[in-house]
């Protein structure tokens, strides 16, 4: 099955139509055709292939394609007014794979409490033990390289835990940043002990981030170069790139299509069977309430009619932030710093042909900590009182059902804080200087950045249309910071993390603190406010939840009051979780999978 274009499709009877070629569409896509060779799936994307491409496959560029709009939708918030009135990017994936074509390739888990809590809000099947079974389907697990030292670097992962013939490679990095033996030893002497394995349903302690890298090639593993290319001689399996989605189009409550436009020219791609919504969690909503599908008090002034009111559609926006902690390291410490020299740049490129070298892997140090150790007791008591009506500017405008589904969300985040065995914080080390808006880094210098992230925050946001047009970009409020109660986890975190600094072996390889530094930001309040930036795990706009909660999707992922129209990416997710979300899009994309074809 090669790429077809839109003219090739719009003569072929599709049965299973989905729009959107990203992590959770072309893993649903694949194992469709795979699982039905006599149904026909027809996958949309509104990016391309980036085929062979560098600033995809090699994970040393791992940041080089973010804002750059051939690779990424560049969305960005309204001013955050809790955040310095800054408008934040919004990277994802514009392309084939989605958000994996561009992430930071970190491929680790939540605990089992956290996906138990799924099922608990009203998701009959969706609980820890069912979606490992999915995680495991997706993921290949391959030796750690000899650079790996298990307990140095606290990595080894249990096979038991571990899938190892699915299509996305998952590894350790062949080049081990020399922070990373330190860092851990210090954590350890604060409380937080080594954890090889973050992957078993408790995530709690230091470890060394496993990757979606494929050793053998030195190249990223993502959705498209693993679910789509090798299997793209499918014969039922038809994609078509750079075709936008306009709307779904409906005969009653029945989808029967999309409308999408590419270039100049529009058509309708009809399906007999389903119709799957893959888009992300910025843009499934905005597909949802241009085809009528949302708040009918926000569409109908709009000029768009009402096909089903939902007022969850859009709500319940959540994401991970993070704040920059950067260190300056000592000058023989491999950093990103040294490609500023032409001559330490080629010999890195040298390296990277034989599968070494800091262009070769992504060498992350982690740690997921509980409230217990970022905070005191008085602050874990605190954190765990915290109520809706902390956000004084969003409840009162809330649908009554919305407001319930996220009262009822706050129920685990205050259980959970109070739970030493989960996630409050997560620190993430990234091998050299991040880039802040006008800071520019020594290059003779070396840098280590920790990020710290609040797990579990307790703000909801919103994306919403602002035009009936489907090329206008929606309106991206996450709302930043506006429960007190994420400013203060992100203040503490930060102070940790300065503590930290100074426990060895960690101080005696941290030269200086150079954000923030000596002289610049003693206030952590006015510091995290006006350098928080996001992690990129936007969820929960399409939330999987019972309707009376607020919900968009069913446990078989079918949006409420429709035939045959699903939802299948993060936006269904009702409930933010500590890890990266990248093990979670295969997973749903998975499990998706096994919905469908148990009703073709």
């Amino acid at each position: 099955m090669p790429l077809v274009t839109l003219d090739a499709l719009l003569q072929r009877p599709i049965d299973v139509l989905i729009a959107g070629g990203g992590t959770s569409g072309l893993t649903l896509a694949r194992r469709l055709a795979q699982g039905s060779p006599q149904t026909t799936v027809a996958v949309l994307e509104a990016g391309v292939h980036h085929d062979n491409d560098p600033l995809v496959d090699m994970p040393g560029m791992l940041t080089r394609a973010i804002h750059n709009p051939d690779y990424d939708w560049t969305y960005y918030t309204v001013p955050q007014k809790h955040a310095a009135n800054r408008s934040m990017l919004q990277t994802h994936g514009k392309g084939l794979g989605g958000s994996s074509l561009l992430n930071f390739m970190c491929f680790i888990r939540p605990s089992k409490e956290e996906f138990d809590a799924l099922e608990e809000l009203g998701n009959t099947g969706w609980n820890w033990d069912n979606l490992l079974h999915y995680m495991k389907k997706s993921e290949r697990l391959q030796a750690a390289p000899p650079a790996v030292d298990a307990r140095l670097h606290s990595a080894k992962a249990d096979p038991e835990y571990h899938g190892t013939e699915g299509a996305i490679a998952k590894s350790y990095p062949s080049h081990v940043t020399e922070i990373v033996p330190s860092l851990l030893d210090a954590l350890e002497a604060a409380g937080v002990p080594r954890k090889p394995d973050p992957c078993d349903g408790r995530p709690v302690g230091g470890f060394l981030c496993p990757t979606s890298v494929d050793v053998s090639t030195s190249k990223r593993s993502y959705a498209a170069s693993d679910f789509f290319t090798l299997n793209k001689d499918l014969p039922n399996l038809l994609v078509v790139t750079n075709v936008s989605v306009s709307k779904i189009n409906f005969e009653g409550t029945k989808a029967t299509g999309v409308t999408v436009q590419q270039g100049d020219k529009t058509g309708v791609v009809n399906a007999s069977k389903e119709v799957i919504l893959s888009a992300g969690s910025l843009h499934t909503p905005q597909i949802l309430e241009l085809s009528g599908i949302g708040n009918a008090s926000i569409i109908e002034p709009l000029g768009i009619k009402s096909v089903v009111d939902l007022p969850g559609v859009g709500e319940n926006l959540q994401d991970h932030i993070f704040c920059p902690i950067i260190i300056e390291t000592p000058t023989d410490f491999k950093s990103f710093e040294i490609f500023a020299d032409p001559e330490q740049a080629a010999e890195q490129q040298a390296l990277y042909q034989k599968g070494a070298g800091l262009l070769a892997g992504f060498s992350c140090c982690s740690s997921f900590i509980p409230a217990s150790v970022i905070g005191n007791k008085e602050d874990v008591t605190t954190w765990s009182q915290t109520q809706p009506d902390s956000e004084p500017d969003l409840f009162p405008n809330l649908d009554p059902s919305v407001r319930k589904g996220i009262e009822k969300q706050y129920e685990f985040l205050r259980r959970w804080i109070q739970d030493e065995k989960q996630p409050f914080s997560q620190l993430l080390t990234f091998n050299g200087h991040f880039q802040i808006p006008g800071m520019t880094p020594d290059p003779s210098k070396r840098f280590t950045t920790i990020a710290t992230v609040h797990s579990h925050p307790f703000t909801r946001g919103r994306v919403h249309i602002t035009s009936s047009s489907s090329t206008a970009k929606p309106d991206v409020n996450p709302r930043y910071l506006a429960n007190p109660m994420d400013l203060d986890a992100l203040i503490h975190a930060s102070a940790f993390v300065e503590k930290l600094c100074q426990v060895s072996p960690l101080k005696d390889v941290v030269k200086r603190i150079a954000l923030p530094d000596e002289n610049g930001q003693p206030d952590l309040d006015k510091f995290v406010r006006e350098y928080i930036s996001t992690v990129y795990h936007p969820i929960g706009t399409a939330a999987m939840l019972p309707k009376d909660l607020g919900g968009v999707v069913d446990p078989n992922l079918k949006v409420y009051g429709t035939e045959n129209l699903r939802v299948a990416d993060c936006s269904i997710a009702p409930l933010l979780t500590s890890s990266n979300t990248q093990t979670y899009a295969y997973a749903i994309g998975e499990k998706a999978a096994d919905i469908i074809l148990a009703s073709l």
